[in-house]
């Protein structure tokens, strides 16, 4: 009942904050910068926190690793989508696309190491130790050294003024979103041991389809497939996070071998 409540809500939210973006016009965009960065610190990055807790404490717990890479996978995408959001159509544009183009690509390498996890039926291990420190500190290093080497010109271009988005922005963004999908399909596949997984894969899925609402915007702040797909994301984040908290409500996590009710 719980999952239900959460899933409308969701889509609630997303066709109001769909309608929102719409509503507003480029200038006001530009001159509200805040917009972008507090929803998507509403949406993604607070939830991505709290998936990561969730994550680890979860692996000291059980000793799954896939859990693990789950939380990394979390909090890198919601690090770098805050980083981006707050320079969207500012003279940072480059940076911002750059940010989120490698951050996406990062965070979906991650959870497709989860997924594969999960598919193949991830078996409880020791938990604790040190494991979990080094991972996260790992996930939060390279966010890091992507925003440093994005701020000090180290990175091709991924966004030219009066041009847009460049092919290199769009191919990566489509990389990630492929392995987004490809995530979600897999997990998908075992969606019926648990509905903790079945809410994990639409999680993945409405990121992917978030990642080619951006790819195909040009980097136009005033296109609704911009704010469309940054408004997917926001939806994507609400369903991993809602995955994750019921997971950990059933004191289960969304590995191969869960058993979770619907």
């Amino acid at each position: 009942m719980l999952l239900r409540i959460v899933g409308a809500l969701s889509v609630a939210i997303l066709i109001v904050v769909v309608v929102a973006l719409y509503a507003l016009r480029p200038e006001p965009l530009v001159s509200l910068g805040l917009v972008f960065p507090i929803l998507t610190s509403v949406f993604i990055t607070s939830t991505s926190l709290v998936v990561a807790y969730v994550a680890v404490k979860a692996y000291s717990r059980e000793g799954l690793h896939s859990v693990l890479f789950l939380g990394c996978g979390a909090l890198v995408f919601g690090c770098a989508g805050l980083i981006a959001a707050m320079f969207l159509g500012s003279e940072g544009q480059n940076f911002s696309a750059t940010v989120l183009a490698m951050g996406a690509e990062l965070s979906a390498v991650l959870h497709l190491v989860c997924a594969s996890l999960t598919y193949r039926g991830d078996d409880p291990k020791e938990g604790g130790g040190h494991r979990p420190v080094l991972w996260v500190s790992l996930a939060s290093l390279s966010v890091v050294l992507v925003v440093a080497a994005a701020a000090g010109g180290a990175l091709p271009t991924f966004y030219a003024a009066g041009v847009g988005t460049t092919i290199l922005d769009q191919v990566v963004l489509g990389a990630a979103a492929l392995t987004f999908a490809g995530s979600a399909a897999v997990v998908f596949v075992v969606s019926s041991r648990s509905a903790v997984l079945q809410w994990y894969s639409l999680a993945l899925g409405a990121t992917a389809l978030g990642l080619v609402g951006i790819a195909f915007s040009n980097g136009d702040m005033s296109a609704l497939s911009m704010r469309a797909g940054w408004a997917t994301l926001y939806l994507g984040g609400v369903l991993l996070a809602a995955s994750v908290l019921s997971a950990e409500r059933l004191s289960r996590v969304p590995s191969g071998r869960s058993t979770s009710p619907a």
